[in-house]
């Protein structure tokens, strides 16, 4: 970036040409750092923009200034002192990257205040915005204050006097002589860009690399003579300067040290520098934007990753239902041998290839049919168990295979627009949390699609665009599961997840989706609505790669009433 002593010295003829005379009219807060004042000047409104960003300190006009935030008391005090105050006088303090605004307040008292100041200085990290009495120096506030303990030459407080920061003794650009000039590097065949720039007041590096870089052609005092020509206002040609889509710089004049770059020109330094910051606080939004959306993710993978680790020892605690009916089935195959009062039985397990004897825990108390049934209960709830998680484990893989469509997605987000998309997205899928006062129009963590359960204890999916159609089919549907959709009539997906590949659906399950899909279509106010049924392996996407339009085969149809079960999971 080059808003060096240059930029800011053809900055500052601009704000003359518009501001000089102009009113303050309001002032903002656009952030920590930076402010936009409202001028009103000859029938027209111009704001100006006061940035200390550490990097990207500036002051230039823009068209309109972004949302404000909550004004500081910096805003407040700036705003008080000097609100409808007439612009007087605008300077650009020596070489330095230091803006001086007078203003002359407004008061309704027969005494006028003393004249204020605006100083924006400029300088990377030690940027700061401060207000001083223009009468007697005296610093009235400042964004950032500094004491003894941070800068013994100069502090910044209120009451103290206004002083200018150190000056490095460097000779001034304007007024050097191709002899002192001479002097300064004795008489050298070749000088870097670092001596120019330590020697000469306003130069930045990029208008000292700029120096050397047309030095290739010429003498160094030719070259240095070309640049110091563009000085004079009345020489400059603003421009911008791309590498393919990135802002490289901006310049008062063409600039022949970038190679194998793009250059827009403007009619004024203020133009070009807006339109350079307008892109870099663009790519900065996009990069703060993909990295919340980054973390966001990264969050839901860990989450998901901790979910599978828990359903996993499920599992395999479910797994242990067969245990239960072996050991039921052996204690009946032994019921002679057995008798009531009995701790545990050893008997040879006719179930495995090895017939090794098997230890098994009995009921004193109980007859040996009454703990053959014990088992067969276990079995049977462990069984039922085993069922839910494997729909559990079903569910978690389709939340997996959405993460990864995400993740995807974010890859090949360009454009800010794509990210603030791709934001919301994740907001109604409960990835982020809603900003504060703002309605959700679903339910957080609901997902790309609606989800349901059966009375069977079936996980039933519904789409909720063609988007979410699209995805059921293409990445969550298994061959297995069975797919539903109102007959030759436009409407949602149903997805009824089946992990234990089951050879049927239970009726009630298969009504249940039926109903669904009959509600989310366009005949969900008729009585009576078709809806096809087929296996997912048997539906097919339509060429063209049209969202949400399939072909399917071997499909049946129920006849339904559309409604929504009470079953809905959250």
């Amino acid at each position: 970036m080059s808003y060096d002593s240059l930029a800011l010295r053809v900055i500052a003829n601009e704000f003359s040409e518009t501001l000089l005379g102009g009113t303050i009219r309001h002032i903002e807060q656009v952030n920590a750092h930076t402010f936009s004042f409202k001028v009103g000047h000859a029938a027209e409104t111009h704001w100006l923009t006061l940035s200390a960003h550490s990097v990207h300190a500036r002051a230039h006009l823009i068209e309109k200034p972004p949302p404000a935030q909550k004004q500081s008391y910096l805003a407040d005090f700036l705003t008080t002192h000097l609100r409808r105050g007439k612009i007087t006088a605008i300077e650009q303090l020596g070489w330095d990257r230091i803006l001086k605004i007078t203003v002359q307040p407004v008061s309704d008292e027969p005494i006028q205040p003393p004249p204020k100041a605006i100083i924006a200085e400029m300088m990377g990290k030690h940027s700061n915005i401060i207000l001083i009495d223009a009468s007697d120096d005296r610093i009235l506030e400042s964004l950032k204050r500094i004491d003894e303990t941070v800068n013994r030459y100069r502090e910044v407080l209120p009451g103290e006097t206004y002083r200018l920061p150190p000056q490095q003794g460097k000779v001034d650009p304007l007024t050097l002589s191709k002899e002192t000039f001479t002097e300064l590097f004795d008489g050298q065949v070749e000088v870097g860009w670092r001596q120019l720039f330590d020697k000469i007041d306003g130069f930045s590096p990029t208008l000292s690399k700029e120096v050397v870089a047309r030095a290739i052609e010429t003498d160094l005092w030719d070259a240095y003579q070309q640049v110091i020509a563009y000085f004079d206002p009345v020489n400059t040609t603003p421009q911008l300067i791309m590498d393919g889509d990135e802002p490289l710089a901006i310049s008062a004049m063409p600039l022949q040290q970038f190679r194998n770059t793009t250059t827009q020109a403007f009619d004024t330094m203020n133009a070009a520098v807006a339109a350079y910051y307008e892109a870099i606080t663009l790519k900065e939004r996009i990069v703060s934007e993909r990295n919340v959306l980054k973390q966001a993710l990264k969050k839901q993978e860990n989450l998901l990753r901790r979910k599978a680790k828990a359903l996993q020892s499920d599992l395999e605690r479910a797994e242990k239902s067969e245990d239960y009916r072996i050991q039921g089935e052996l204690i009946l195959a032994n019921l002679h041998t057995m008798t009531r009062g009995q701790e545990r039985v050893e008997l040879q397990n006719y179930y495995s290839p090895e017939l090794e004897k098997l230890t098994i825990t009995l009921n004193p108390e109980q007859t040996p049919s009454e703990n053959a049934q014990t088992y067969f209960k276990k079995y049977t709830k462990a069984k039922r168990g085993y069922a839910r998680i494997q729909q559990l484990v079903s569910d978690l893989d389709a939340d997996q295979e959405t993460l990864q469509l995400y993740v995807s997605e974010l890859e090949s987000a360009k454009t800010l627009e794509d990210l603030q998309h791709l934001r919301s997205v994740f907001t109604q899928n409960g990835y982020l949390k809603a900003p504060q006062g703002r309605k959700q129009k679903q339910s957080v963590g609901e997902g790309p699609f609606r989800r349901y359960t059966s009375t069977n204890g079936f996980q039933m999916y519904v789409g909720k665009n063609s988007q979410s159609n699209d995805l059921l089919l293409r990445q969550i549907a298994k061959p297995s599961d069975m797919w539903l959709h109102a007959k030759q009539i436009h409407g949602s997906h149903v997805i009824i997840r089946n992990p234990e590949n089951r050879p049927d659906i239970p009726m009630p399950t298969l009504l249940q989706a039926a109903q669904l899909a009959a509600y989310y279509s366009k005949a969900h106010h008729a009585s009576n609505v078709p809806v096809d049924y087929t296996w997912a392996r048997y539906v097919v996407k339509r060429k063209g790669n049209v969202a949400g339009y399939v072909h399917y085969t071997r499909e049946k149809t129920l006849f339904v009433e559309p409604a929504v079960p009470s079953s809905k999971k959250k």
